[in-house]
């Protein structure tokens, strides 16, 4: 009776942590429904490209870096490639109804930034969710854009620019932590 009992117990935590077990092409935990009527692309996981920008390789990379952050914080950094902004006029808007639809960030922490670049129109917009915008202001994500991501995209490395940028975001929101 107790050998079943310990058979049952070492099952039953198996199956509980194989269905915990948190694969790389996860996704966000709740798009909103608000906006239905949208043609936004079903989130693939944290790095979502759709231009195919990046090898496979480099999406594992920027996607350990951003799990790692978000394991020792509870921030979510998300990444997106688009080659079209579905009828909006502005990356600005598109991001922020996309990071919004998609959801990232903890829900009553709104701690979501969404990295999008459209390589095409030459545009890439950082949109931090409000419970960042304390420790990443929109000077700090222009900085970041223009001093670590854009000089790496004008050299065609996509990855190497990226990478920068998520280290910088990193680095910005975990400056209080460290003092």
């Amino acid at each position: 009776m107790i050998t079943n009992y310990k058979n049952l117990l070492i099952l039953s935590l198996l199956v509980f942590c194989f269905s915990c077990k948190q694969t790389e092409k996860e996704s966000f935990p709740f798009p909103s429904e608000h906006y239905t009527n949208t043609t936004f692309p079903k989130p693939v996981g944290f790095i979502n490209d759709f231009d195919s920008i990046f090898s496979d390789t480099e999406e594992a990379s920027l996607f350990r870096l951003v799990k790692e952050h978000e394991a020792k914080t509870s921030n979510q950094i998300a990444v997106v490639t688009i080659n079209d902004l579905k009828g909006y006029d502005d990356i600005e808007k598109y991001s922020l109804d996309l990071v919004n639809y998609w959801g990232v960030g903890q829900k009553y922490k709104n701690n979501g930034s969404l990295i999008t670049i459209h390589k095409k129109a030459r545009k890439i917009w950082i949109q931090n969710g409000d419970g960042l915008v304390t420790k990443l202001t929109d000077g700090e994500t222009a900085y970041i854009i223009q001093s670590k991501i854009i000089p790496e995209f004008k050299r065609n490395s996509y990855y190497k620019g990226i990478s920068r940028g998520i280290e910088a975001i990193i680095k910005e929101l975990t400056k209080e932590d460290e003092n």
